[in-house]
Parts: C-alpha cells; structure tokens; sequence
C-alpha cells in the first residue's frame, strides 16, 4: 500500500511516501526550489521526487494524505471559502487520472503526533504536540497505542508558546517579523543570560497562559496579529536594558533567557501533568517548539519519563510524513501491531546521487578530482580534519529535517576553539551561535551527562566538565552542547570517519554544522555542493568518494557552477 504524505501549508512544504506503514522517502520542497521555508510554493516537486525515487507513478498511488484539515481551520477564522485545493501541490502526472486517489485530511496536531510516536518504536507512549498553531489549538496532549492517538487535552491558540518565542525572537531583532528561522538563534542567545525580566506568558500549574490584556485584548490591541501585541508589549515593559555590549545584540541575553525559561517551565509542567493523567512511562515530542533543542535537554535531564522520542521532522514539514503514516493506521482498519511501525534509527530519507553523477558535476564545474576506496576516503578526510581543515561532507541519501546528521556536512577538528569562530564566519551566522558534534555513541558517556542520546542533534546536554578543555569548539558559554550519537550500523561510512579521527586524536567526536550557507536550506545536489563550497571558502570538499583540496586546485573560471 503506498500512501503519498503532503503539508502543503503556508511553510514547510514537504512530501513524504510511505510503503505498508514504513516510510520510504521524503523531502522538503525547499531543498529543490532553495528557498527556505518556501511560503509561496505547493510540494508538488518534492512529491514528484518522491514517486520517481520509489519508481512508482500517479496511479499506484492507494491514497493521498494531507498534514491539515483546511475546513476546521477556515472554521476557526470565520471564513466559508471551500477547502484548499490540493491540485497545485501534486506532480502534473495527477492531472491525467481519470479521478484522484482518496484524500484523507489529517489534523495538523494529530499528523505530528503521527510523525513522532509511530517512528518511536513505542508500543505505547504519552503524546505531547506544542506549536504556534494548529487548525484551533497551538498544543495538544494525549496517549498513543496500538488503537491510534487519542488527544485529552488542548491549549487555546491566544496562549501559544510557539506564537510567544517567535515574537520573542523578532523582538530581539534576529529575524524579519513574518520570517522564519530566528527562533533558535534566540535559543542560543539565552545561554549568555540570567532569566529574570517578566514576561507576558506566564506558567500556571495548567500550562502557559498569556496575561489578561493580551488574551482579551481591546479594540485597538485586536488589529494586531497575535505577535505583533506581543512585540508590543515587551516593547513597553521589556526596554531599556541595563547596558549594551560591543555586539548590539548581547544586550537581548536577559532578555533572551528569560523568554527560553518560560518555553522550558511550560514544557516540562505540561509533560509532568501529562505523566500524571496518563500513567505513561515514555513520552513523544513533536511541533515546532520541539525544536527548541535546548528544553528538550531539560525534559531529558527531569526524568520525568524513563524515555522519549523526538522525531528529526518535529516542525511542519514532518506533518507530510506523518499525515502517511496515520491515514495508514486508518485504512488498516483502526489498529495496528506495534511492529507495523519500526523505530526511526536514522533521517537518511532523502536523494542520494552515485559517484558517477558526482564526478559529472565536478567535470562540468571543470574540476580535477580523485576517486577513492571508502577507507582511503575516511583516512584521506580524517587527516584533514587533524590537520585543521574544514571539510564539506557530501554523502549517501540526504537527511530529513533541519540538522545535519553526516549525509551533508561540514565537518571541523572539536579541539580547536578558533574553528567556532571560522565556521560562523564561512557560514554568515552570527558569531555567538554554537556548533554542535558528532559522537561515536560508544563513547558517548565519556564526554557528555545523562543517559539519553538522540541520534538527530535535537536534545541538548552538558558536557563534562574533566573534558571541556579537549573539545572547546562544542562547548557552548554555558557548558552544553547538542550531540548527535552516531551508531555504527545505522551511518557506516561517518561512523567510520569520525572513529578514524579518534584513532589519530583519542577523541570521538567531530564538529558537524548544516552544508549550506547562512541564506541558503542544506544542500540537495552535486552541483549545489560545489557552488556551495566554493562560495563557502572551505578548505576540502568530499563529494561521493571524490576529493577536492582548495588549496591544490585553479579554480574554473565559471564559478556559477
């Protein structure tokens, strides 16, 4: 049975397949149209990527999954157009059936749900889902088995972490009001800060609630959108600050800590009411707030629950994936085996090109390039690394989600502090964000506090303090960093890098940012990877098992490509 997944919103577009419960493919539509978030655009691309991947076409498609129902969120606003058509978001070869396969509109909440605890492994699990918004509720709570999802509980959109940090984040002026993406340079910030200032969503025992004048706001408040009567009241009662620091920004730390406080109180007091109305002893995360890598860190380390799951998709485009698999569940009849959905162990869900395609692009951009073994591959890019080179990693299929997890990397030497400042500087990003490491999940423990490792970079923790000074470029200001755990059996070829690298240096772990530049998604193909590394200015590019030195080469005059 193959089920094509869609969130074909207003962001995040994205597709994803799946084969009898297990997924196949999926990609952001940003990926292809390299434009982050791709607010304009339908994920009929990636949709069509996704066919040709699993060599299927429109009419083996069962069913068409949709990670919104449009009609309950027309609702919510008072408004009586139709549901949104689905026809832009779909390859033109759908056009030409005689009728579409059936549609199953999924409840955003229930699709990030869907996306997390069926990719758990759980056979049971408490569920917890927290955005800005869905189709009438920015979170929801509830139980998961093998009868499906069950929501319990919701919390109204006027009370929205997700609306809350976002104004937070435009407030402090590192993103445009109306963009995305600034909400985990603001997670970054708060680590230079002391929470303190008063903010205007507050913790109850039942949850965030925003103050009175906000969730009730008069007739002049209601012309603003939700953020925007945020924004304005930390402008009146969050302003002037103490003093300013050479870098404008540094001003926002307080600020910037104490608006992470609240995400982190509310996160883990909605996941302690949870535990307790639920019995549940494992806990799936998923919406746009669990991103927030640095409270997820905090419900780790509460122990709470004796395990949780956060998918690498916990954002909108993951709902695609998730809607699948839930109109799966359904048309399995309502109940599923909890072995009908295995455990994620790992993102590599998205294109991958052969050699021979990667040297076709490196002889059309003119460059002279070398074709290794796997093993001289590892030891030749090990050695780099050692030597104190920035390498861009291209390999295998890509990953899904935000974060780079060994498919397309950039790659650096942890001991080196200097590498911080270069990386943040090749990439365009602000130079007090931190950079996150691979780890051989073997020797996790040795380097890092607590017992729980994700495998997708989305759980932060502390590093221990005897081996900070070994691994200063990880180590954020306060001490934590956000490893990914690399098993052997699930990446073998990074693995086998970053275990080269420890037999060289005695430590197993390499830096591991996104292959991409400040203004650019993570990139898709060969040639993006080449226009990438040059524009980059990185030291070594490892594209399939090809080598490229800067340093040895004269580079193409057309350096468009």
């Amino acid at each position: 049975m193959l089920i094509l997944g869609l969130n074909a919103a207003s962001h995040d577009p994205s597709a994803a397949l799946v084969c009898d419960g297990v997924p196949v493919a999926m990609l952001a539509q940003e990926r292809i149209s390299r434009i982050k978030y791709v607010p304009p655009e339908g994920p009929a691309g990636a949709a069509e990527w996704c066919l040709q991947y699993a060599g299927a076409k429109p009419q083996d498609i069962d069913a068409i999954a949709i990670g919104w129902d449009h009609s309950l969120f027309l609702k919510a606003q008072r408004q009586n157009d139709p549901p949104r058509s689905i026809t832009g978001a779909l390859p033109a070869g759908f056009a030409e059936l005689p009728c579409l396969p059936p549609v199953y509109r999924i409840r955003h909440h229930l699709a990030h749900a869907a996306s997390a605890f069926y990719c758990s492994g759980f056979d049971r699990a408490a569920v917890l889902i927290v955005d800005g918004r869905g189709e009438r509720e920015s979170a929801s709570l509830g139980v998961a088995n093998e009868g499906g999802i069950t929501f319990s509980r919701h919390i109204p959109i006027h009370d929205s972490l997700g609306h809350f940090y976002r104004a937070a984040s435009h407030y402090a002026g590192l993103g445009k009001v109306g963009t995305r993406g600034a909400e985990g340079k603001l997670m970054g910030l708060a680590a230079y800060g002391v929470p303190g200032l008063e903010m205007p969503l507050q913790v109850t025992a039942d949850g965030p609630k925003l103050r009175a004048e906000l969730a009730s706001p008069d007739k002049t408040a209601q012309r603003k959108s939700p953020e925007g009567r945020l924004r304005a009241w930390f402008a009146e009662f969050c302003f002037p600050y103490a003093e300013a620091l050479s870098d404008e920004v540094m001003a926002y730390a307080q600020f910037a800590a104490s608006a992470q406080s609240v995400i982190e109180q509310a996160m883990v007091t909605l996941a302690t009411s949870l535990r307790q109305t639920t019995g549940q002893s494992h806990l799936v995360l998923a919406g746009g707030v669990a991103l927030n890598c640095t409270a997820n860190g905090v419900l780790a380390r509460s122990q709470i629950y004796e395990d949780m799951f956060v998918p690498p998709i916990s954002a909108d485009d993951g709902v695609s994936l998730g809607a699948a698999l839930e109109a799966y569940r359904q048309l399995c009849g309502g109940k599923t085996e909890p072995t009908a959905f295995p455990r994620m162990r790992n993102a590599f869900l998205g294109p991958e090109y052969s050699n021979a395609r990667c040297r076709q692009a490196l002889d059309e951009a003119g460059f002279p390039a070398r074709e290794l073994t796997d093993d001289v591959l590892v030891k030749e890019v090990a050695d780099h690394l050692v030597s104190g080179k920035i390498v861009a990693w291209f390999q295998g299929r890509a990953e899904i989600g935000p974060r780079a997890l060994g498919a397309r990397s950039v790659l650096a030497d942890p001991r080196d502090r200097s590498v911080l400042s270069r990386l943040n500087r090749l990439k365009g990003r602000e130079v007090w964000r931190p950079v996150a490491p691979s780890v051989l999940a073997e020797e996790f423990s040795s380097y890092f506090e607590g017992s729980f490792q994700s495998p997708f970079m989305n759980v932060a923790t502390q590093v221990r303090p005897e081996v900070r000074a070994r691994v200063p470029a990880i180590v954020h200001v306060d001490g934590s960093a956000r490893p990914q755990a690399i098993v052997r059996a699930d990446a073998p070829l990074y693995w086998s890098l970053v275990d080269q690298f420890r037999r060289i240096t005695d430590i197993p772990l390499v830096v591991n940012t996104s292959f991409n530049l400040g203004h650019e998604p993570i990139v898709n193909t060969p040639a993006q990877a080449i226009r990438s590394f040059l524009a980059g200015g990185f030291d070594v590019l490892a594209l399939g098992n090809h080598v490229i030195c800067r340093s040895d080469c004269r580079w193409p005059t057309a350096s468009g490509h």
